[in-house]
């Protein structure tokens, strides 16, 4: 067995609350301001693609803005479809990690850009993993023992990129946690993306059978430089901090950070995806900035807002469609991967490939219900 400390000898990019921003500039700005943040990403992500880590380069990709209220973004990418790493087979929400089938801990170094690291007064307490993945009577030479004395939480290039900048967060790479939302991962998602200053940094999340292709707990960042209509579309006022996004295909649970803290989004946002993974309910989860709930596009008044939708389980993958609908595709940002039918969009056509997502309005009407007696505003703080 192999005893490791794990990508120690990496970069770090350290961090706390006085790096975390949500002053961006507006869409109708010329310029935006790149944080130290986004030049490391970038910086580093821009040496993978020279260096020929990545399946293949952005130069080919097309963009167009499809008209109508949606302004959908499509963006033809045949290669991400055809190139990318075969997805692992899922079958359900609540599939176990499987320490035998490809992680991120296997990853090549090359592939790691940096560790994100939030800077701690306190020293770290030395932790291992799990101690069926650290006994010495084990003879599996594919297993690790990993001794760490913090999280590992690493950057990595996604090498079938969809977009410029596209990477992967994995928390805590070293827990080994199956493809699910935490409490902890999503506070960590919403502060990556207030480390960045650019006003296209998205972040998004898979769940299993959501078109997750790897059951090890990531989630995948981005620069698009187009606006996408999620960023100030009208939402419907629920309870609380909670709200409903009934003006696109597919209905979802809609939270912004104005008015709240990191620690009571992530505390609710988790509270409801938890419930969505305990109900073998698949799941994804969107975060952006944009303007603040009931304000329109012209606002300069920007907050991060998270979608968070419940949907059909999707297993396998349809290679007739024109893109498969997961997190990017709900928000509205559309990787075409056939070509023949890129020239043919239309709103109508995109809005009835997204629909076939929604969930059966009875059974979206019973999460509903569910998620307004689990959630109330009181115990979103305990």
């Amino acid at each position: 067995m192999q005893t490791t400390n794990g990508f120690k000898d990496l970069d770090s990019f350290h961090y706390d609350d006085k790096d975390l921003t949500t002053d961006t500039k507006h869409w109708d700005d010329k310029e935006y301001h790149l944080s130290e943040f986004d030049k490391l990403l970038r910086g580093k992500w821009d040496e993978c693609m020279k260096n020929g880590h990545f399946r293949y380069h952005l130069d080919k990709v097309e963009t167009k803005i499809i008209p109508g209220e949606k302004r959908y973004v499509a963006q033809l990418n045949v290669k991400r479809a055809t190139e990318r790493r075969k997805p692992q087979e899922i079958t359900i929400v609540n599939q176990p990690f499987n320490l035998n089938l490809f992680n991120f801990s296997r990853i090549k170094p090359d592939e790691v850009l940096f560790l994100l690291d939030r800077k701690t007064e306190s020293p770290p307490d030395t932790t291992s993993v799990e101690g069926e993945m650290c006994d010495d009577t084990e003879d599996d030479a594919g297993k690790q023992c990993v001794i760490q004395d913090k999280p590992q939480n690493l950057v990595i290039i996604n090498i079938s990129p969809l977009e410029y900048g596209h990477v992967l967060l994995v928390p805590d790479v070293y827990s080994f946690k199956p493809q699910m939302l935490t409490e902890s991962a999503i506070q960590l998602a919403m502060e990556t993306l207030l480390l960045s200053g650019h006003h296209g940094f998205r972040l998004g999340f898979n769940s299993l059978c959501a078109f997750a292709s790897v059951n090890h707990q990531h989630l995948h960042a981005y620069y698009l430089e187009q606006e996408l209509f999620v960023e100030s579309c009208p939402v419907k006022h629920l309870k609380g901090i909670l709200y409903e996004l009934e003006v696109m295909p597919t209905k979802g649970f809609v939270f912004q950070l104005h008015g709240s803290t990191i620690e009571e989004v992530s505390r609710v946002i988790y509270l409801v995806a938890d419930y969505m993974q305990r109900s073998e309910v698949a799941h994804n989860l969107f975060i952006t900035r944009g303007t603040v709930f009931g304000e329109d596009k012209t606002s300069r008044n920007r907050t991060v807002r998270l979608f968070l939708w419940p949907r059909k389980k999707f297993i396998g993958v349809k290679e007739e469609a024109c893109f498969n609908v997961a997190v990017v595709e709900l928000a509205g940002h559309l990787p075409i991967k056939v070509s023949e039918l890129y020239g043919g969009l239309t709103e109508e056509s995109i809005n009835d490939t997204i629909r076939e997502a929604q969930l059966d309005e009875a059974e979206y009407q019973t999460i509903k219900d569910n998620v307004m007696k689990l959630y109330t505003p009181a115990n979103s703080s305990s």
